[in-house]
C-alpha cells in the first residue's frame, strides 16, 4: 500500500501543532512538527513534505518571509500550502493569496474543513 501523506505544520504554539498532528493522524496522514520560520524552512527542505500547514505569526521569520522562502526554491516550490492563521487583516490576506497558497483559513477553525481541504488539495 502506499505510504502515508507527509504533512509540515508549521506553528509555534505547540499545543495547536499537536492538536493538528492528531488531527492528521486519524485521517491516516503523518504530521511533522516546525515551531518557527527557520525550522519551517529546513523541514520543507529535507522532509519534502506532501503539503504544509503554514501559520502566519512565528518566531524566526514571519509565516510570509517562510511562504516565499518555500515557493523560491525548486525543491520546494510545488509543495501545496495551506496557511492557518489568527490574522484576519484583508490586506495582509491578499498578500498571502498573491504569493501562491492553495487554501487560507482563519482560526478557530473546523478540524473537519481543514481535513477536507487537505483531501481536496492532495486528491485524496
Amino acid at each position: 500500500m502506499s505510504d502515508k501523506k507527509r504533512i509540515l505544520i508549521v506553528e509555534d504554539e505547540v499545543d495547536i501543532a499537536k492538536v493538528v498532528k492528531k488531527r492528521l493522524s486519524e485521517h491516516g496522514f503523518q504530521g511533522i512538527i516546525a515551531v518557527d520560520g527557520y525550522q519551517g524552512v529546513e523541514l520543507a527542505h529535507k522532509e519534502r513534505p506532501d503539503l504544509i500547514i503554514l501559520d502566519l505569526m512565528l518566531p524566526a521569520g514571519g509565516g510570509l518571509s517562510v511562504l516565499k522562502k518555500i515557493r523560491i526554491a525548486t525543491n520546494t516550490m510545488d509543495i501545496p500550502v495551506i496557511v492557518l492563521t489568527g490574522i484576519q487583516d484583508e490586506k495582509y490576506k491578499q498578500q498571502v493569496l498573491d504569493e501562491g497558497v492553495d487554501a487560507y483559513m482563519e482560526k478557530p477553525y473546523e478540524a473537519s474543513e481543514l481535513i477536507e481541504t487537505i483531501k481536496k488539495i492532495l486528491g485524496t
